[in-house]
């Protein structure tokens, strides 16, 4: 062979090693598309940052123009007001099955102060109502969550959606379907009577049962709200994610890294589950040497709302665990469809891992421990386009810890130097932009391996460790012996032809 055919070979070698190797590497900017001609722009971060960057707090981001240099940018929520939490009864009218859709507008009027006044007897008795007109126009803010009250007597599962209207004629849909629930299972009540609303904003909503033989007279609906100078960005959820590992009377759950978790779910694997859990944070010891980085601060009304109603005999928590929460969990099957307990929420912190805690053995969870999935409502920066377009958000690798120093070029400031003239009580003016993370092959794999089926703890045998060492040790000896002798043969046969 020749010289030229030996150093294509060689060549065609080291392009494969070189590939591996960048293959290997993480990726550490995205492409920032920019909507309106700025010269502020407000950028919502997908939740999957927080396991690419260096550090939990973020405190690594940088925005960068088409010359490389970082611009300057302040994290949105940090300085604004304080969210202010309200509760308040709301008017609610029962309406008849006969009203058409569009026909609702015909019985209202609007008052000057933009509240609903009558203008017939056309509703129908509680007992009768196929869906239900609900008065949020007097609310303000946006709303966090509803809460029902039913006739005492009322027993079952109740499912509904809600819409969502300005005018009482054009109506959009609110989520899916939801329940209300009042059940009685293992001598333990389950009811259910709140739903999420996600930070709407709108005047009016309408409750229409799904089956309309299957309602449920309503007594009386109270909305729990928020006011805030800048709204939340909505709630993004994780994947399922699978128990790390389950001891007689709990479960772990490794938490993506550095997300500040504020809702969970709870998925049972098996119908007909009902179990009481007490719900516990987790944080992994910080070594000596570590810098202490700011944390976020948490900011969840709807926990505040709901922590409130803790129960007073909460479960016993171990060392190390931070008490969120005791609930019922259930997935239960009647006659109307499937009881699921509701979305949980949380504090907003950071936690390395949730523990599930169970009254009894984890068993009550079912024969399949339960997945769960959390959300997270995503941070939001405002930066400066200064220079050129295309802008790119970077940040430093997971692995790279101490790359970044508080003195570095284009750390976040405060709003009040970013923005000349910023007062707290108002919104900032800016125009909006996006990125989208790019997902290389490898964390794929990583990302499928996480949900993979959780298999039986083993003991920790040592010398499993080393076996394991030894036989990727062979196996690099193998495969520099044959392309050492590869070579070998080349040279054997360029002399040969010489």
């Amino acid at each position: 062979m020749s010289d030229r055919s030996i150093r294509i070979v060689f060549a065609a070698l080291m392009a494969a090693a070189s590939a591996g190797v960048a293959q290997a590497q993480p990726v550490t900017s995205a492409s920032i598309a920019l909507h309106g001609t700025g010269p502020y722009h407000r950028l919502a971060l997908p939740l999957a940052i927080y396991g690419r960057a260096a550090y939990g707090d973020l405190g690594d981001l940088r925005v960068h123009n088409a010359a490389g240099h970082a611009v300057p940018y302040a994290w949105l929520r940090n300085e604004a007001s304080a969210p202010r939490t309200a509760s308040q009864a709301v008017p609610i009218f029962a309406l008849p099955g006969s009203a058409a859709p569009g026909d609702t507008a015909l019985a209202f009027t609007v008052r000057p102060d933009g509240s609903l006044a009558l203008d017939n007897k056309a509703t129908a008795k509680p007992n009768d109502a196929t869906q239900w007109l609900i008065d949020v126009s007097q609310v303000k803010g946006s709303l966090l969550q509803a809460r029902f009250e039913i006739a005492p007597d009322a027993r079952g599962l109740f499912a509904f959606r809600l819409e969502a209207s300005e005018d009482l004629r054009q109506w959009r849909p609110v989520g899916g379907e939801e329940q209300l629930v009042r059940l009685a299972h293992g001598g333990q009540t389950i009811e259910r009577m709140a739903v999420e609303l996600g930070n709407l904003r709108t005047r009016f909503l309408r409750l229409r049962w799904s089956d309309p033989q299957q309602g449920a007279p309503l007594a009386k609906v109270e909305i729990d709200s928020v006011q805030e100078v800048e709204p939340a960005a909505p709630i993004e959820w994780s994947g399922a994610l699978k128990p790390e590992r389950c001891a007689e009377d709990y479960c772990d759950y490794l938490l993506p890294r550095g997300l500040p978790v504020q809702s969970l779910r709870i998925d049972l694997a098996d119908i007909n589950t009902l179990a009481q859990v007490g719900v516990s944070g987790l944080v992994d010891a910080a070594p000596a040497s570590a810098t202490p980085q700011q944390q976020f601060v948490p900011r969840n009304p709807l926990y505040a709302l709901r922590h409130q109603q803790r129960r007073t005999t909460p479960l016993p928590t171990g060392p190390g665990e931070a008490p969120l929460l005791d609930t019922v969990v259930y997935r239960l099957a009647q006659a109307g469809g499937e009881a699921r307990s509701p979305v949980l929420a949380l504090d907003g912190a950071v936690y390395s891992r949730l523990r599930l805690r169970t009254s009894g053995p984890v068993s009550v969870l079912g024969a399949t421990p339960p997945t769960i999935a959390v959300g997270a409502t995503p941070r939001t920066l405002v930066f400066l386009a200064q220079g050129g377009a295309p802008f790119s958000l970077a940040w430093s690798a997971a692995s790279d810890k101490g790359a970044v120093q508080g003195s570095v070029p284009g750390a976040p400031l405060a709003l009040s130097t970013l923005i000349p003239g910023y007062v707290a009580d108002k919104p900032v003016v800016a125009d909006d932009a996006s990125v989208t993370l790019p997902v290389a092959a490898v964390e794929a794999a990583v990302a499928a391996a996480a949900l993979a089926p959780v298999p039986e703890a083993v003991p920790n045998d040592p010398s499993r460790k080393w076996w394991l060492w030894g036989a990727l040790g062979v196996g690099l000896l193998l495969l520099a012996g044959m392309a050492w002798s590869l070579f070998a043969s080349l040279r054997k046969d360029k002399a040969a032809n010489d």
